[in-house]
């Protein structure tokens, strides 16, 4: 599990980087399918992309720097140097979220429907770059001796900071978790009642999963004694929980109305 795909004279290509690339393309190529026949064009999916990849690393990039300000206190450049490491998924959903909420609102289009037309295609995105992950020896887990243990190359974050002692491999067990969810959703996609069922279903689940998958992680984001992660994912799950069902218990004849109204 060499961090290096190849390398071209001085310039690395990595395999985190090439897994996030292929991540992305299978993401972004679920929801066109997905948006068949909606107002949802490839058109307007590929500009949003465009954003959305920019906004994403920012985002991602802000959710590290915020959290470990005090590496970056001395020389506040580094923090803008996020191909050093440094990039969090939390941040960059954020960002998306609200990048999402503009777009939609400029474009004249429903928010949630466009959310649940993201969602599978997100959760595809990261567990393509979990999988990066565990090449790059970053998002490891506690040390085990169990027969799934990982020992991670020299130079990664993982044996910087264990050596060579087999970890958990963490990344790989959300990976798992992730293809897992995204079956789950493309299944409520196909049987959605209201709009924002898939996007909320995704919210709710992948929190639940980076809670629990935070107690086998050392490499976390810290908030004071707690996990950032874990807090941001109870957060989260609570009020994509309470947003479900609200929704589910509006009227039906609202929602058919809705539908209605769209078609």
């Amino acid at each position: 599990m060499h961090p290096i795909l190849f390398s071209i004279g001085s310039f690395d290509v990595r395999v985190w980087g090439v897994m996030v690339g292929l991540g992305i393309i299978a993401g972004y190529l679920l929801a066109v399918r997905l948006a068949k026949g909606s107002e949802f064009t490839e058109e307007i999916l590929t500009e949003y992309l465009i954003y959305a990849i920019i906004a994403g690393f920012i985002g991602a990039r802000l959710w590290e720097v915020a959290f470990t300000w005090r590496q970056y206190a001395d020389n506040p450049v580094h923090a803008l140097m996020f191909w050093q490491g440094g990039l969090s998924i939390q941040g960059a959903v954020v960002a998306n979220v609200l990048l999402a909420w503009w777009y939609t609102r400029r474009k004249k289009l429903s928010f949630w429907r466009f959310a649940d037309l993201g969602a599978p295609g997100l959760i595809l995105g990261q567990a393509f770059g979990r999988i990066g992950c565990i090449f790059n020896g970053d998002a490891y887990g506690k040390p085990t001796d169990a027969w799934y243990g990982v020992v991670y190359q020299p130079g990664t974050s993982a044996y910087n900071a264990w050596g060579a002692t087999p970890l958990i491999p963490a990344e790989l067990f959300e990976g798992v978790l992730d293809f897992g969810i995204l079956i789950i959703l493309l299944w409520i996609f196909r049987r959605k009642k209201f709009d924002g069922q898939v996007a909320l279903w995704y919210f709710i689940m992948y929190s639940a999963a980076r809670f629990f998958l935070e107690f086998v992680r050392t490499d976390s984001l810290m908030l004071g004694e707690l996990k950032a992660a874990q807090l941001a994912a109870a957060l989260t799950a609570a009020v994509a929980g309470a947003v479900l069902l609200w929704f589910s218990s509006r009227p039906v004849s609202q929602k058919h109305a809705r539908k209605k109204a769209r078609a």
